[in-house]
């Protein structure tokens, strides 16, 4: 994802929503606080999505941006990049304080993206291999700081299982990131 679709997905999804804000979250939202991602992760720069969470969200107009800007649209046949219209459940998995510390996008208002720590802890909940990898490629280049991602992910709500999930998946990606947490 280029810093370029994304804000002109969120200006096409601000059109169609009329009101409100919308809320940047996985990859994509690193864009907000480093613009030039694309150019320094791959995995960035192969991303052909965004996760839009629609603020306040409204099941029709949610649908009618999905409609328009999905993966099976003519939007993302036209452009080779597609938003995901996400339900805000997705926030379950956000660090209390995220909405606090969300980082405005440059060039769009109404437009806001995961403070990078706070993405990190929703792709330590997805715990998939690109998830991990990212954040170790973070962590390595020294955007991440470990000891906060590791505050963030224990102060969400979470149940046991997922604590011994998500405490394996941080491990992976500190050690990956060439910073390993103490045992």
């Amino acid at each position: 994802m280029r810093i370029e679709a994304l804000i002109h997905m969120a200006d096409a999804a601000l059109a169609i929503t009329r009101s409100g804000r919308i809320i940047v979250f996985g990859s994509s939202s690193l864009l907000g606080s480093i613009p030039d991602a694309d150019q320094r992760f791959e995995l960035i720069r192969r991303s052909l999505d965004a996760d839009f969470i629609l603020d306040p969200f409204d099941d029709q107009i949610a649908r009618v941006a999905q409609d328009a800007l999905g993966a099976d649209t003519e939007f993302a046949r036209q452009f080779g990049y597609h938003a995901d219209i996400v339900r805000p459940m997705a926030c379950e998995n956000f660090p209390p304080g995220w909405e606090q510390r969300l980082i405005p996008l440059d060039g769009c208002a109404g437009v806001f993206c995961l403070e990078p720590h706070d993405m990190a802890v929703a792709k330590l909940f997805a715990g998939r291999p690109k998830d991990i990898t990212l954040l170790a490629e973070l962590i390595r280049a020294g955007l991440m700081n470990i000891e906060v991602l590791s505050k963030r992910l224990f102060e969400t709500p979470m149940t046991e299982a997922w604590i011994v999930r998500t405490d394996l998946k941080l491990r992976e990606a500190a050690e990956k990131g060439g910073k390993p947490l103490p045992r």
